[in-house]
């Protein structure tokens, strides 16, 4: 497709981006290699730099990264194309950088992007506002998707040639310690650190913030900011899942209607500890199995159960761990929530999947497509369908078929919602389940 230039946008690094407008009409972002800054004895190196950029933005198929539409790597300059943002993260902060008082949409979406980027093996290493975009959706919905993937290495101590031993990068005020002088040590850890940095930025107004320092803001998201950019890496959240739990908890401003004081008593247990005593988990289960009997419903306890309340449990009690998974599942399709805690919720839901037997598996990976489908996530679509993938065992698959029969669930109709909504098909799952319902 041809493409006019309507204006150019920017320049960074080495790469100009302007707005263009495709043949077809509609508004695009193209990016292009800026060849004239640099001596043509530079110009090979670059163009391997600038395709690998490409390449790995376009490897990531997610909501909340910036797909590539279009691209030729063999003209002078190469060049790819985008969707036309609105702006960015920095352009909105820069006018309000509370974001309208709910900074919660940009953050989750980020922390969404940024974990496909993990789950697939890379690390960003220039996270900043600059580099998230906003994009407007159909029916008006704000979305921020990250961009900009000139400094993505495949993992630690894998960066190419292209970037030196000992040659720093990216953005200072968001770069970690270790990155300062050597993009060979980047891992996950050096973009969480840059999400803390970028939460400074909201909470504390990017005020007295220290070049890879250990950032502090006032109030209550203070533990997280400061666990995200302790200069340690190994001392930062390990994974985005324990990081967006933490977040979510603190950001939701829901007020909890407890139904006893019981209640009351062993969720502030379960919120002040993530290793319970044994006197402590009878006390849960009790009161889980009394609030059963009387028809009242578990969701407050659940909710405040922590990924690592999960784990422990899974390793002290399993019988326990069981039971405690069958709740969750049908906690996670039984409930309308807040959109954003639905990844908090697959987040968890995944902890018994990968630690339970055959039934629990089944039950949480239904309970998935429940929830993905009713709320419309796609992040849990996706989740459900590397449950049901091909790739799961046999006997798996046989008592997922048995759970639709037993709840005569309507998986076609499931799986035809899927299809519309991530572009999956039955391709994508085992065998059987295939061959009992793709041809219905």
């Amino acid at each position: 497709m041809k493409y006019d230039e309507v204006r150019e946008l920017g320049r960074g690094g080495f790469g100009i981006v302007g707005h263009y407008v495709g043949e077809d009409g509609i508004d695009y972002a193209l990016k292009s290699l800026n060849m004239g800054a640099f001596a043509p004895a530079d110009h090979q190196t670059l163009r391997r730099r600038f395709e690998r950029e490409v390449r790995y933005q376009e490897r990531i198929d997610h909501p909340n990264v910036v797909p590539v539409l279009d691209k030729n790597l063999d003209d002078d300059p190469p060049w790819f194309a985008m969707p036309m943002a609105t702006g960015s993260l920095a352009d909105e902060l820069q006018k309000d950088r509370t974001l309208g008082g709910d900074p919660k949409g940009a953050l989750f979406d980020i922390l969404a992007g940024l974990e496909a980027l993990h789950e697939a093996g890379f690390c960003h290493r220039d996270l900043k506002p600059g580099n998230v975009l906003r994009f407007v959706e159909k029916e008006g919905k704000v979305t921020y998707k990250i961009s900009d993937f000139g400094l993505t290495t495949p993992g630690a101590g894998q960066t190419s040639t292209l970037t030196g031993t000992n040659m720093g990068g990216g953005t200072v005020m968001y770069r970690p310690p270790e990155c300062a002088n050597n993009f060979r040590r980047a891992t996950a850890m050096a973009d969480i650190y840059s999400f803390g940095a970028i939460l400074h930025d909201i909470f504390g107004g990017g005020l007295g913030r220290i070049p890879h320092g250990r950032l502090a803001v006032p109030g209550p998201l203070a533990p997280i900011v400061e666990k995200c950019t302790e200069s340690m890496p190994r001392r930062r959240y390990r994974s985005v899942a324990a990081l967006r739990e933490d977040l979510f908890e603190i950001l939701d401003d829901g007020d909890i209607e407890f139904y006893s004081q019981e209640e009351e008593d062993v969720i502030s247990i379960l919120k002040l500890s993530d290793e319970l005593s044994d006197d402590n988990w009878d006390r849960v289960f009790n009161l889980l199995d009394e609030n059963a009997d009387k028809g009242v419903p578990n969701s407050n306890i659940l909710r405040a159960l922590s990924r690592n309340h999960i784990l422990q449990l899974g390793e002290v009690a399993p019988e326990m761990f069981h039971a405690l998974g069958e709740m969750y599942a049908e906690y996670a399709q039984t409930f309308s929530f807040d959109f954003d805690y639905c990844d908090v919720i697959s987040d968890k839901a995944q902890l018994f999947y990968d630690a339970g037997d055959v039934s629990l598996k089944a039950k949480i990976a239904l309970a998935m497509l429940e929830l993905g489908t009713s709320h419309n996530r796609w992040r849990v679509e996706w989740q459900f369908m590397r449950m049901a993938g091909p790739d799961i065992a046999t006997a798996l698959a046989e008592r997922i078929l048995v759970e639709i029969d037993v709840r005569k669930l309507r998986f076609s109709t499931k799986m035809a919602h899927i299809k519309a909504s991530i572009g999956a098909g039955w391709g994508q799952l085992h065998t059987h389940l295939r061959e009992r319902f793709e041809a219905s």
